[in-house]
């Protein structure tokens, strides 16, 4: 029976605690879960049969750690919440006679109780959702498959290894918050609040600072490639300055509104301000989780929403037609010989071309020099975040290509530049590749025929100059110390037809193309071929935005849960007072209701103030994969914050009713 003894204990103290303890087990269930299922389809043996799936793969892998990481974090934190309620109830068993071994060998039952049901049920709910969602990621992703869900073995095995060592490390971390405590302590700890704090000046203005370079960098990032190396730094820098503003500049604001007589000494006011004054480092803490964890929800379901829906404009801005080529070191005569032969081709085929053209080009790799002297430096490039790539075109390919029929004089030259930061004006000046001097004659509106310049993180700069003679060129290689140069030929072409019709012209354009040219650095594309590519891989990301972003928002609502359950037993004791000295129910309730409000608020609020700011830094981000679509992201990003809302604002009314029901 004594062996019986400590298991029906932390059962009874399990189900006394059940309001503690459901929460946390249906969170570490629903973790374990998710946890498997994304091990097992990383390991599904079949989906490598699949074409295209290399990418997915390496997603969900990524996806693994991530969850890995967030798991071992959040389940701590949530344990935390736990351990400091049950205190007072440790410390009644200290008084009736248990020693703190005893204790100790009841608190690790307990943790193996509920490690052995929370990894049972949640291996039982990963099987059984593990092929719903298996089914919704093929379906995302756009494959038709015979492939099934698999119980995988060694991913059981990697999930039991993983949640193993996290409960018995929070069985260690339990013993030894009971070990290090005295009674009295344990018999207060759960009411034990924060002192009121001392306004930190310092770590304020550090979280102004932090918060505001954070902003800075994520509005004034121009380029993609400087998007790609600023954006880590720029998330780190706010969630520095948004865990110090709450810690040290909510203590700031609330002791400047206790010095504001006409707002402190109302009854509602007063009882908040001061109530979240004692315990702010601690509700400081959850709010900026909260804070953070909503902002990683927002912009990681918007920036994979977007990615989806607009596929089809990634697939049209990447290969703006249905057969593309490049060529290396190509005359003119010879792309006009290879566009008859591809439009031939496809008029044996009894079919259309609906567009065929191109252009040759010298590109080079150049550092823009200061923008009021239009100068642009040919140098070798250290910094390629500051770098972008010229193109120089010859006039007689440019004039075919939209049909002009434009002159320019020796030193004049037309621009056309995607890069809208550059303060080029006609006839303000002369425009310098080094010591070459040229006019700026017209800025075009040119769309451009290529979708090589989509898939590089670098700005690129169009250059029609009036020929790519023998002379050009040599005053080229003079200044750039380079003979490596060669001109590339690009050529598009459309067909008309349906999907399959024009894939089917386009790989036989293909297929002549490389009998015609079997050059280094010669290839071509067709757009049909890499739309299941494109489909999967923006599918995967999506399939991966919907599920951290489902695992943060798990994260969210529970902390707020915990939040409001902990702030009520706190608080209880506090209203009943109130009440006692006079304070009816109605004003307890109306100064309940100010201190949730201002309490959830801020959050949601200071996270929707990140998500726009973040907008400028993730567009860019998105274009290095090929999204150029800011309408798109802006109604996505619009519409996942209403949901967001939403659900928070449920949340809110959900907890506040727990909370009420405690305090009163």
């Amino acid at each position: 029976m004594r062996s019986l003894f400590y298991p029906k204990l932390a059962v009874t103290n399990i189900r006394k605690n059940d309001k503690l303890y459901f929460p946390f087990m249906l969170t570490g269930i629903i973790t374990i879960a998710m946890y498997y299922i994304i091990v097992s389809i990383m390991q599904n043996r079949g989906l490598s049969k699949i074409p295209y799936t290399d990418d997915i793969r390496s997603l969900i892998g990524m996806g693994v750690g991530i969850v890995a990481f967030f798991s071992v974090i959040f389940m701590f934190y949530t344990n935390s919440f736990v351990v400091k309620r049950r205190k007072k109830e440790l410390g009644l068993y200290n008084v009736l006679g248990m020693d703190k071994g005893n204790l100790m060998k009841m608190i690790f039952v307990e943790t193996i109780l509920i490690a052995a049901a929370e990894l049972v049920l949640g291996f039982a709910l990963g099987i059984a959702l593990g092929r719903l969602i298996f089914l919704i990621l093929l379906k995302i992703v756009r494959m038709d498959s015979p492939l099934e869900f698999m119980i995988e073995p060694s991913a059981m095995v990697q999930t039991g290894v993983l949640f193993g060592a996290v409960f018995l490390a929070m069985a260690f971390y339990n013993i030894w918050q009971v070990y290090h405590v005295n009674t009295i302590d344990l018999l207060h700890g759960s009411m034990h609040g924060e002192k009121e704090p001392k306004t930190k000046v310092f770590w304020a203005l550090a979280g102004v600072i932090t918060l505001g370079v954070g902003y800075f960098l994520a509005l004034t990032t121009k380029t993609p490639l400087q998007a790609l190396g600023m954006f880590f730094v720029a998330v780190i820098l706010v969630i520095i300055g948004t865990y110090c503003l709450f810690t040290a500049g909510s203590i700031a604001m609330l002791k400047l509104l206790k010095k504001n007589r006409n707002y402190y000494y109302k009854t509602n006011h007063f009882i908040s301000v001061s109530g979240m004054i004692y315990r702010m480092k601690q509700n400081a803490v959850g709010l900026a989780n909260i804070c953070i964890l909503s902002t990683m929800v927002l912009i990681m379901l918007s920036a994979t929403i977007s990615l989806y829906i607009g596929v089809e404009d990634v697939l049209a801005t990447r290969f703006p037609h249905d057969f593309e080529a490049t060529m290396r070191n190509v005359s003119e005569g010879e792309m006009e010989d290879i566009m008859k032969e591809l439009t031939k081709k496809a008029e044996d085929m009894g079919s259309e071309v609906k567009y065929i053209g191109g252009y040759r080009s010298l590109a080079l790799t150049v550092l823009p020099g200061e923008k009021n002297h239009l100068e642009v430096e040919v140098q070798d490039i250290v910094d390629y975040s500051e770098a972008m790539v010229v193109e120089i075109i010859p006039l007689a390919d440019y004039n075919a290509s939209v049909g002009e029929n434009e002159v320019l004089r020796d030193n004049e030259l037309l621009i056309y530049k995607p890069d809208k930061n550059m303060s080029i004006e006609v006839g303000k000046g002369s425009f310098y590749l080094e010591d070459i001097e040229f006019e700026v004659k017209k800025i075009v509106d040119w769309d451009i025929d290529s979708g090589d310049a989509q898939m590089t993180a670098i700005d690129f700069l169009y250059l029609v100059v009036p020929d790519l003679d023998t002379t050009f060129l040599e005053k080229i290689t003079e200044v750039t110390g380079s003979e490596k140069l060669h001109i590339d030929g690009t050529i598009g072409m459309d067909f008309k037809g349906t999907r399959e019709e024009t894939k089917q012209l386009a790989d036989a354009a293909a297929a002549r193309f490389m009998e015609i040219r079997s050059e280094a650095g010669d290839y071509c594309e067709v757009r049909e071929d890499n739309r299941k590519e494109f489909y999967g891989f923006y599918g995967g990301f999506l399939f991966l935005g919907i599920y951290f972003g489902s695992l943060f928002l798990m994260a969210t609502v529970l902390i707020i849960y915990y939040k409001q359950v902990s702030e009520g037993y706190d608080d209880k004791e506090r209203f009943q007072i109130m009440q006692k000295v006079g304070m009816s129910r109605k004003e307890v309730k109306r100064a309940i209701h100010s201190q949730i409000v201002v309490v959830f608020a801020l959050p949601l609020a200071a996270a929707v103030v990140h998500v726009c700011v973040a907008f400028p830094i993730m567009l860019r981000l998105l274009a290095i994969m090929n999204l150029t679509n800011a309408e798109l992201f802006c109604r996505c990003t619009i519409a996942t914050v209403g949901v967001f809302t939403v659900i928070y604002a449920a949340v809110y009314l959900m907890t506040a009713k727990e909370y009420y029901r405690i305090v009163k």
